[in-house]
């Protein structure tokens, strides 16, 4: 059985559980939790015991649980994590270790031959799910389904990592919603993540359904456990396609195109050409529409810095209500960073995910 330590983590109300290859570990002096959705957890330990460092190899195996639980229920942390460590960092005073949780071995696994014959027609959620299915990454909840069938247009074959297929697969599945639950045509994306321990999940992330989004917290500028910056803002129109055109790769005399002219009006036109090998103008148009609907809205991301918030997940819902600005949305969260040593503190991230080096470049090609 783990032991709890209270040594050098100040704070008496966090338990932290730690073991490295099933030998507890002692001398924690903080610990940082890094996790974005549709990415590996990353978590670093700071220890300043010269034993513990002995047996921090690289590509050991990491089981830590922390939080404000009482210290026998072992199992009802908020912070539970299995990972193998990527990087250790001795020094003579103190030493740091870097975990990740096991997407990682998705990230670096053999290739895999995907085939086009034994892709196209099968949901993605399932054929995602059978490449999670990896070095004892618990898939056992994974048998939903999405309803989006794989198809040549997406381009899933190759030889490849299961990560690169997986992420082929969750850039498409996007789902545009309609109907009383929703307050206008909206697309909503599929999300991965390691959220506990080792076991892969599977979410639709829909903030705007009414019936089902229930929020998990509140924040406005007034909030009383706001720290540091806050509750700040970032909107930006960078990745807004508000015109899109879709042409057939084998007779470019036939296209659909789809404009938002609200979106113009108050944006500008921001147009986007697309190429795709159907002849059906029927398709390339209903293609333009679902592009637009996914494309046609301004970024929008707050950072909230706060404490006690280690209990606030990647997937949970949270409301913003900025009365200054007459703002009032609920949003995803997409980021946590939580930061565990004399107090705990926390940045939250909601709304959209920071853009990768490649998709920024993408997006500047628009301007």
């Amino acid at each position: 059985m783990p032991v709890v330590l209270k040594d050098k983590l100040v704070s008496d109300s966090v338990d932290v559980i730690c073991e490295i290859d099933g030998i507890p570990i002692e001398s924690i002096t903080a610990i940082t939790y890094k996790h974005v959705v549709d990415a590996a957890q990353r978590v670093t330990i700071t220890i300043d015991n010269v034993g513990t460092r002995l047996i921090a190899r690289l590509g050991g195996i990491v089981v830590l649980k922390a939080g404000r639980n009482d210290r026998q229920r072992t199992t009802s942390h908020n912070l539970d994590f299995t990972g193998t460590i990527v990087e250790v960092s001795p020094s003579v005073n103190v030493s740091q270790i870097v975990a990740m949780d096991y997407i990682t071995f998705l990230h670096t696994s053999e290739l895999v031959e995907y085939k086009a014959q034994d892709l196209i027609g099968e949901d993605l959620y399932l054929l995602a799910a059978d490449a999670c299915d990896y070095k004892d990454i618990d898939t056992t909840y994974l048998k939903e389904g999405s309803g989006i069938e794989a198809t040549a247009v997406m381009a899933l074959e190759g030889l490849q990592t299961r990560r690169q297929f997986i992420d082929k697969c969750f850039k498409n599945m996007v789902e545009v919603k309609t109907g009383d639950n929703h307050p206008e045509d909206v697309a909503v994306q599929w999300r991965y993540a390691i959220r506990r321990n080792n076991v892969m999940d599977f979410w639709l992330e829909d903030p705007t359904n009414t019936k089902y989004t229930y929020p998990i917290a509140t924040f406005s500028e007034h909030s009383n456990n706001l720290v540091g910056a806050g509750l700040t803002s970032k909107m930006d129109i960078t990745q807004v396609v508000n015109s899109a055109t879709y042409q057939s790769s084998t007779n470019p005399e036939i296209y659909g195109t789809m404009t938002d002219d609200d979106g113009v009006r108050r944006f500008g036109v921001r147009s986007k050409l697309f190429k795709h090998d159907s002849e059906n103008q029927a398709v390339l148009e209903k293609l333009a529409y679902e592009t637009v609907i996914r494309s046609n809205k301004p970024t929008i991301t707050y950072n909230i810095s706060m404490t006690n918030g280690e209990h606030i997940s990647i997937g949970d819902y949270v409301r913003i209500k900025e009365i200054s600005f007459d703002i009032d949305v609920v949003l995803p969260v997409v980021e946590v960073n939580h930061l565990i040593g004399e107090a705990i503190t926390s940045r939250i991230v909601v709304g959209t995910p920071e853009l990768t080096t490649v998709e920024y470049i993408e997006t500047l090609l628009l301007q």
